[in-house]
């Protein structure tokens, strides 16, 4: 009797051991997991806070250029009345000075070449050929359209309809274009 108790005792520790050894295994997992979780929280956070920095300097630099710009508009209309004020001036006194016959109008004067528009010599030329020959275009008008619809194929939709309005069957017609018998069918239900 002494020897069962004696072995079970036995037993009963190495299950005990057995299982000491399971939780330990389990532990050690979880603590893995734990230090990896809070090294990610710890780049997460320096993630989000790398991203606030930024924004942060994104706005403040709008707000700059924000400013800037206004006290560009600012100094623009300064510069936008100081000129027109001087163009008044100018005028009255080209009025004082010119007779009737040599006055100057506003609108003949140059502007500055910041302000006038740059067009290309190609173009130019261009629009100057069409106004010296109008008669030439309108006839290559109608020799392009009657290209093009000697180019455009027929859909298959209106192929199949007219071959349909032949009096062909499904299944020639399906022979004809290559397709299959229900697409054939189909097309015509959809179509009618």
């Amino acid at each position: 009797m002494i020897t069962i108790l004696v072995v079970l005792l036995i037993v009963s520790q190495l299950l005990c051991f057995y299982l000491i050894a399971i939780l330990n295994a389990k532990v050690a997992k979880f603590q893995d997991l734990e230090v990896k979780q809070n090294q990610l929280l710890r780049e997460m956070e320096d993630t989000i806070g790398l991203y606030l920095v930024e924004m942060k300097e994104e706005n403040d630099r709008l707000i700059q250029e924000l400013s800037t710009l206004k006290n560009g508009k600012v100094v623009q209309t300064k510069i936008a009345e100081a000129q027109n004020s001087i163009s008044q001036v100018a005028a009255t006194f080209d009025e004082k000075a010119l007779t009737k016959s040599e006055k100057v109008e506003p609108n003949s004067l140059d502007l500055p070449l910041e302000n006038k528009i740059q067009v290309p010599k190609a173009i130019v030329q261009n629009a100057y050929n069409k106004y010296k020959n109008p008669s030439v275009e309108p006839k290559n008008k109608n020799e392009d359209k009657v290209s093009n619809q000697e180019e455009t194929p027929i859909s298959f939709e209106q192929q199949v309809m007219t071959l349909r309005g032949e009096g062909k069957s499904i299944e020639e017609i399906a022979k004809l274009t290559n397709k299959g018998k229900t697409e054939i069918e189909l097309l015509i239900k959809f179509n009618t």
